[in-house]
């Protein structure tokens, strides 16, 4: 039997062939099979799901399917609504919706979760709240954002911790941490002022260079903070130095 990573390169193959109806079905199969095969499920929201998408620009029965699939997993999540996967399920929705295109259901079908499920998947639903323009509704899921800017500080820091700094492998993985927790400060820093509460927002932005301990990683925050990129440029860099070694 074909393991996903050799279902996955198939598709891929057949995808750059142009035979897209095979590179399709392997791509639904791939995304259920993923799901229970904890070896592969780290690849079925990345490069499964992406792989789908970019064969949907190309192909219109790729895009259908991938719509049916976000209809119908939207309807089992509110018919289900109670189960402990729910979160899970609405997350799958979510990126699906984001490969879309499509925010706006993820929005709408936010606002039909109920209140314990809501807050669960808050998170996740977030950046499709506020692209929406709904920020009294984030707001009052995402009540606090300067407590979550300082839960993401102090996982920045614990990780940092474990790295050695003076390896490229150690400085990659700050970077990658660095871009994770400048991910959730953008976040806060949308929510704030699309809230209009400006004067949080600038606090908030001080805040987050204060809250991190390594020098290091504070001196990656605040470059970010004054040339938003840098991070990501950083991490290609030092991938593309590696690779010449």
């Amino acid at each position: 039997m074909d393991t996903v990573q050799e279902v996955l390169e198939r598709a891929w193959k057949a995808h750059s062939e142009g035979a897209f109806d095979s590179a399709l079905a392997d791509y639904i199969w791939l995304f259920d099979a993923s799901a229970a095969d904890a070896d592969s499920a780290s690849l079925r929201l990345s490069y499964i799901l992406s792989a789908w998408a970019k064969l949907a620009e190309e192909h219109l029965p790729a895009r259908h399917a991938l719509v049916e699939l976000r209809d119908r997993d939207s309807r089992r999540l509110l018919a289900q609504a109670g189960d402990a996967n729910a979160a899970v399920l609405f997350n799958d929705i979510r990126a699906i919706n984001d490969k879309l295109g499509d925010l706006q259901n993820t929005w709408h079908l936010f606002q039909q979760l109920p209140e314990a499920l809501a807050a669960q998947c808050a998170r996740s639903a977030l950046p499709s709240l506020m692209v929406c323009g709904d920020y009294a509704l984030a707001r009052r899921h995402f009540p606090h954002p300067e407590q979550h800017l300082a839960q993401a500080a102090a996982l920045l820091n614990e990780r940092r911790a474990g790295l050695n700094v003076l390896t490229t492998a150690g400085m990659s993985a700050l970077l990658a941490e660095v871009y994770n927790y400048v991910t959730e400060l953008a976040l806060v820093l949308d929510l704030l002022a699309g809230c209009g509460d400006t004067a949080a927002a600038e606090a908030a932005r001080a805040q987050a260079v204060t809250l991190v301990q390594s020098p290091e990683a504070r001196a990656c925050v605040q470059a970010e903070l004054d040339a938003p990129g840098t991070t990501l440029d950083a991490m290609i860099e030092l991938e593309n130095s590696s690779a010449t070694e």
